[in-house]
């Protein structure tokens, strides 16, 4: 049985991967367009890797994976979509093909990785797609980014219903911000930065309710995000946000 790791080269991606290490998988697979780092990564882990220098911007990525599974036909046990990117900026200063890849990145290429790896999830197999807890809520000034984890969440919802008759759980994993260079095109908010994750404890905490819920929040504030968007009007929300400075 093998798992599959997306975005493994650095931030939320590597932590999966190296907790991975120790939960007796045969092989781990390394999705990420740093082969360096994936190099390095695999260097430090125990468990034998499969290093896939793959550009998930690239249609050709997702061809070469297809053609690897067809070859390799594994057993997936465990699939995480971690590959992402995001820009804390207002949608008319943000240039367009940056607009684009943010979307292409965290809905487009998730849809397609797991449309082309579902074929090979064996049964109690679970996957993951990290969206966010922005997607629980619009953000201004964040408007591309919450719409695109909110897409993860609704999608990965949906999807794990179809997949039940398979044995196959699917969650979205919605986390506050954690201090990686996730952001590397922008800058937190300083009210947002209060609220960073622990990412250990949310690695950990993942890999121990991935193959039953079906979102997954790692800490209170983020549970707490998650009710108070179903009892107040996103409008409300908001404002709130507008007078805390958060855009």
């Amino acid at each position: 049985m093998i798992a599959i790791v997306t975005g493994a080269s650095s931030g939320i991606g590597r932590q999966f991967a190296k907790e991975l290490d120790n939960k007796n998988f045969s092989e781990i697979w390394l999705i990420a367009r740093r082969k360096e780092r994936l190099e390095d990564l695999s260097k430090k882990l125990k468990t034998k890797t499969k290093i896939l220098d793959y550009d998930l911007l690239d249609e050709n990525s997702f061809l070469k994976f297809k053609d690897l599974l067809e070859k390799e036909n594994p057993k997936i046990k465990l699939l995480i979509n971690s590959a992402g990117m995001g820009v804390n900026d207002y949608f008319i200063s943000t240039d367009i093909k940056l607009i684009e890849k943010m979307i292409k990145l965290n809905a487009l290429s998730i849809t397609k990785i797991c449309h082309i790896a579902y074929p090979y999830m064996i049964s109690n197999s679970a996957i993951v797609n990290v969206a966010s807890v922005a997607a629980f809520i619009p953000q201004p000034k964040f408007s591309v980014y919450a719409a695109s984890k909110s897409y993860v969440l609704s999608f990965s919802k949906s999807l794990n219903r179809e997949l039940r008759k398979d044995k196959i759980n699917v969650c979205a994993l919605c986390p506050n911000p954690v201090a990686t260079e996730f952001f590397k095109y922008s800058k937190q908010s300083s009210m947002k930065s209060l609220f960073n994750e622990d990412i250990n404890h949310l690695v950990k905490k993942t890999l121990k309710n991935c193959y039953k819920k079906d979102i997954i929040t790692t800490s209170k504030i983020a549970r707490l995000i998650l009710i108070l968007s179903k009892i107040f009007p996103h409008n409300f929300i908001m404002w709130i946000e507008k007078v805390f400075k958060m855009y």
